[in-house]
């Protein structure tokens, strides 16, 4: 014994005697200090007479029910044996009976003693421990001759890991199933045993207790209570690595050397077989390892695998990556013996090969194509038709899956779609071809798909825009297009990704056959959007987009309709005066083109007195419910969309298809619906980056022949004439003064047509056009806005100056009166000067004027055409039509100004639209509020040409409205209803109008007292806050126009006291005046009174 060992058991041996007599924590502890000082080579020298003491007290009378001395015992023991290999099987057997024994207890569930989770945990911990510390010799002599005693083992081990809820208890627990299995990390080399006896003897172990030891592991990883995934991580590690150990396919035994007496015991097992067949077969009869149990077995194991591979949609990637490894080596290493588990696994590998994480895509991704490569062509065939089959059983599911509310398994379900028409698309020939040809599965795979991308309609469609802008930058996304089932960013994604692979397809024109068919059959949104998805195919044929192209542009396809059927209106006295004798509403009225062109022919049919008729079915251009717009709505959304990812798709190759599509396009970019106008805008901009334009007014520049030609065509027909108007407008709103030329014409149809009572149901858009027309020219000729306050300014106030006028004026008429001074001034006589001017008057009148005059500068064309479309406008500002009424104003006020340096054109306008504009004074405020915006435009362009006029004829109605307005809003606060109303629009339309208009048309002291006595209550600090700004506004306004008037208004309106003292004027003595407008005695007004003379509005 050398110096170390001597010193180290001299140390050791006092607190081993003191333990083997009685065991105590502190004596424990300090056994465990020792020993960890103590170098590996000299406990291993004293391993046996470490163990002893510890071995002896695990099941002693004083330690006995106390566990956590037990414990405390477990520990020390695991603590020497992780510095050691045993070396005594006596002493192994001892420790493992002994270890075994303190968690064993056949009475319990579970065959588990009921002891503290501590003690439990130790026990695990230090039964690693020795198996993993044993020698290799002693080891196999377990493994073949205590097969019993470690089965028992792992039957707690599994069931400590199954039923117990500490989580480092059940980790230890499935750690010490495989130390007990050889299959543990450290005995073992890229997951296989190196020691091919030991091999041999687990393999024959396991044989025994396989299904048992797999079934509750698989309890464990599947369980929905586990405390975090390392839990699930581990129990599916230990499960790969005990199955691919017992069925490994080099344990398959075949026999090459085949004799007659091989033959004879096959006929004999065969007859024996046939006896027995409708017995059932036990398990236990079957000999070890032969083919008859590798069969039973696997069957067995099918079950396992199947509820394993649930866990490809388990939130942690490292346990989708664990089931990927458990997948990848039954594939490769168990595909003989468990070939009923391998489709099983091709499908979790496929379905995890298009995982999120990309660790663990390309592992399952490298996995299927290795296989693939390394098999020989008859089993990639079988595994081919298999995996068809596995294909058209998954997507017959895929409406049933999709139909739920877990996304996670919607994922799953499209990923291993999507991987088998990856493998399935792998090499040509493809095999999906093939299954697709026959046509049932080709429908069942175009109606799985549609029920898959189920959308859903929304009132939202159906919405007007309230202003549409065109330049606005086109939708990302695709804002109509709300998926039922597809309820996450992955999900659509991955149902695109399926789409675009059936596009690349060779099958790709077979599956778009059958999507033809069902779409000719039930117009489904669904199936437009599958057809979509397939353009976007890097690899899609021309031809298929060909295809999908015409038939979207179809015209009973394109041109859905998107309104709702709308009852028969009431009878009223202008229909009739007796419905018995005369009733409308007992016969048909139709209306259609006469023989001769602009001719109207009406038709009455059905005739009956007796009875009304029937409610008429809905137009070709009305729907009869609500779902059925909806739906359409979302349908012609599709159809456009479409339209931009084809030309995407095709980029300059789509220029053919402009002639088709450009003015479909255009059209629904100027539809009144604002998801039409989205779905217009998102496909005009695809459009034009895929010609190669920087934006679309090039692309309209570029290609203006194509729809110059279809609007003016259009307009020829009637009931395609608001389609050509919806055209014009967007381009016009898209151009510049380049494309005039072509517009002009096309202007003058539709002023031709906008006088034939045949079109007046498309007035609306006739005037539409005429807005846009005079918007752009503004636009493009840069005609602004007028400035309110042109020809004001903040000049300085002289009180005085006129009476110095006066003075100065009065004393130049008394010297020319005075002869003397007359003549010292000019130099001349009065007779001299009455000379001069006759003979002046002589030559004058014979003189003759040779002068040539010349001609007059013609107008430019762009303000011949404003001015025709003014003139026709005027006649619908009488329109009984709100809608078309409001417009026709709206184009006056816009078109006004455009003629700002014609006033030979300008005047004549104002003049004739002075009649029909008073009279809309008296109107619904929404008409009120253009009419003054109008009145506004033309006092500022004609000044004084219409000063009497207004102040006879509008000004009173002006003032009428606000005072009787003021009433109804006062005390509307913020949140009042009031606020949203048509009338609270009108009364700040006239605040404004109001001071604009005294001063163009400089109103005198009468009519501007009368507009301030109207504008003074919306002074109170209980009107709308914008009305009491607008009222502030108005009045210093005033003050800068006349100062004297407004000032003593407001001195009457503040009815004080004060005394306002006067300045100092040389020559010149002022009163004090009493009363001052500064300080009002009603403190409503006090506020806004301050804000007049500050000059300022917070």
């Amino acid at each position: 014994m050398n110096a170390d060992l001597k010193e180290a058991f001299s140390r050791i041996k006092p607190i081993c005697d003191v333990i083997m007599v009685c065991p105590s924590p502190e004596s424990i502890d300090a056994f465990i200090s020792r020993v960890s000082d103590l170098k590996k080579k000299v406990v291993q020298e004293l391993q046996q007479y470490l163990l002893f003491p510890l071995i002896t007290h695990l099941k002693s009378s004083q330690t006995d029910k106390k566990n956590d001395l037990q414990s405390r015992v477990v520990d020390a023991m695991g603590i020497v044996l992780d510095k050691v290999t045993v070396n005594s099987f006596e002493m192994c057997m001892k420790m493992e009976v002994g270890l075994l024994q303190l968690v064993f207890d056949h009475t319990k569930p579970g065959m588990i003693a009921e002891i503290s989770e501590e003690l439990k945990l130790s026990v695990m911990k230090t039964l690693t421990l020795l198996l993993l510390n044993i020698e290799p010799k002693y080891r196999e002599a377990m493994l073949k001759s205590h097969v019993p005693l470690l089965g028992k083992t792992v039957y707690v081990a599994v069931h400590l890991a199954k039923m117990e809820k500490l989580k480092s208890l059940r980790l230890a627990a499935i750690t010490c199933v495989t130390a007990h299995t050889a299959t543990h990390a450290r005995l073992t080399r890229h997951y296989h045993i190196t020691n091919a006896a030991i091999e041999k003897s687990a393999v024959e172990m396991l044989s025994l207790i396989l299904p048992g030891v797999l079934g509750a592991l698989q309890d464990v990883a599947t369980c929905n209570d586990n405390p975090g995934h390392l839990l699930v991580i581990t129990s599916i590690d230990a499960m790969h690595r005990i199955l691919c150990l017992a069925m490994n396919n080099k344990f398959m035994t075949t026999n090459t050397d085949i004799k007659v007496s091989d033959f004879a015991k096959m006929i004999k097992e065969k007859e024996n077989r046939e006896v027995s067949s409708k017995e059932p077969i036990d398990p236990k009869t079957l000999p070890a390892r032969s083919p008859e149990w590798f069969a039973v077995a696997g069957e067995k194991l099918l079950l396992i695998t199947k509820s394993l591979v649930s866990l490809r949609t388990h939130e942690h990637f490292k346990v989708r990556k664990e089931l990927a490894v458990y997948c990848s080596r039954l594939l490769f290493e168990c595909n003989i013996a468990m070939h009923t588990s391998v489709p099983l696994a091709i499908d979790a590998l496929i379905s995890l090969s298009k995982d999120e994480y990309l660790e663990v895509a390309e592992f399952c991704t490298n996995a299927i194509n290795t296989y693939f490569t390394k098999t020989s062509d008859d089993n990639k065939s079988k595994m081919l038709d298999a995996l068809c089959e596995n294909f058209f059983a998954t997507v017959t599911s895929l409406p049933r899956v999709m139909n739920n509310i877990d996304s996670a398994r919607k994922e799953s379900a499209l990923n291993l779609v999507h991987g088998y028409m990856v493998v399935l698309t792998r090499q040509r020939p493809q095999r999906l071809t093939c299954a697709l040809s026959v046509a049932a599965r080709a429908h069942a795979l175009c109606a799985a798909l549609a029920q898959a991308a189920a959308t859903h309609p929304h009132l939202t469609l159906l919405t007007h825009h309230a202003l549409r802008d065109i330049n606005s930058t086109p939708p990302t996304n695709s804002p109509w297009c709300k998926l039922r089932h597809l309820d996450s960013e992955q999900c659509v994604r991955r149902f695109t990704e399926i789409c675009c692979q059936l596009g690349d397809a060779e099958c790709a024109e077979l599956v778009l056959d059958t999507l033809l068919e069902m779409f000719h059959q039930t117009r489904d949104a669904e199936l437009v959007y599958i057809m979509n998805n397939m353009c976007t195919a890097s690899n899609s044929s021309e031809n298929l987009i060909r295809r999908i192209l015409n038939t979207y542009i179809e015209e009973d396809v394109w041109y859905l309709p998107l309104e709702v059927n709308i009852a028969e209106p009431p009878l009223t006295d202008a229909d009739t005066l007796d419905v018995s004798v005369y009733n409308p509403h007992s016969w048909t009225k139709d209306s259609v083109p006469g023989l001769y062109e602009g001719a109207v022919e009406t038709r009455y049919t059905d005739i009956s007195y007796a009875k009304p008729r029937v409610r008429r079915p809905a137009a070709h251009d009305e729907c009869a419910t609500l779902y059925d717009a909806q739906r359409n709505m979302l349908l012609s959304c599709l159809l456009t969309e479409g339209l931009g990812i084809m030309a995407t798709r095709l980029k300059a190759k789509y220029q053919p298809y402009l002639l088709k599509t450009l003015c479909l396009v255009l059209e629904r970019v100027g539809s009144k619906y604002e998801m039409l106008h989205l779905s217009g805008l998102k496909a005009i901009y695809a459009i034009a980056q895929a010609c190669g334009h920087s934006s679309v007014p090039e692309l309209i520049n570029h290609n203006a022949d194509y729809f110059t030609n279809q609007v003016t065509v259009r307009l020829k027909k009637a009931w395609n004439c608001k389609s050509a108007l919806q055209i014009l407008s967007v381009v016009m709103e898209y151009s510049d003064s380049n494309i005039l030329n072509y517009l002009y014409g096309i202007v003058q149809d539709v002023l031709v047509q906008s006088c034939d009572k045949y079109y007046e149901k498309d007035l609306h858009a006739y005037l539409q056009v005429f807005l846009t027309f005079v918007e752009c020219i503004r636009k493009w000729y840069m005609i602004g806005e007028l400035d309110p306050s042109e020809g004001q300014g903040n000049e300085y106030l002289d009180l005085l100056k006129d009476t110095r006028e006066h003075i100065e004026k009065k004393e130049q008429e008394e010297r020319l009166l005075s002869d003397a001074e007359f003549e010292k001034e000019t130099g001349k006589t009065v007779e001299e000067m009455y000379r001069e001017d006759l003979q002046q008057r002589e030559e004058d009148e014979l003189d003759y004027d040779d002068t040539v005059v010349e001609p007059s500068i013609p107008h430019p064309q762009y303000v011949t055409v404003t001015v025709i479309i003014l003139k026709r406008c005027l006649n619908y500002v009488a329109s009984s039509n709100r809608d078309n009424c409001i417009l026709a104003l709206q184009v006056l006020n816009t078109g006004f100004p455009i003629l700002r340096q014609y006033e030979n054109e300008l005047l004549p306008l104002v003049h004739l639209t002075w009649a029909p504009l008073v009279s809309k004074f008296q109107a619904e405020p929404a008409i009120m509020k253009r009419a003054f915006d109008l009145l506004v435009t033309m006092a500022e362009l004609s000044k004084d040409f219409i000063q009497n006029r207004a102040v006879k004829e509008v000004l009173p109605s002006m003032c009428a409205f606000l005072s009787a307005t003021a009433r109804e809003s006062y005390r509307k606060d913020v949140g009042s209803w009031y606020r949203a109303s048509a009338a609270y629009s009108a009364q700040v339309a006239a605040l404004a109008a109001l001071a604009r208009l005294a001063l163009r048309l400089r109103l005198a002291e009468r009519a501007l007292s009368a507009a301030m006595d109207a504008v003074q209550p919306y002074l109170s600090d209980k009107q709308p806050k914008p009305l009491q700004l607008s009222a502030v506004e108005f009045f210093k306004m005033m003050l800068d126009y006349d100062y004297g008037a407004a000032w003593y208004h407001l001195r009457q309106l503040c009815n004080n006291d004060q005394v306002l003292q006067p300045p100092t004027i040389e020559h010149l003595r002022l009163e004090p005046v009493v009363g001052t407008p500064y300080l009002p005695t009603d403190t409503e007004y006090e506020n806004n009174i301050k804000l007049i003379f500050t000059y300022m509005v917070s």
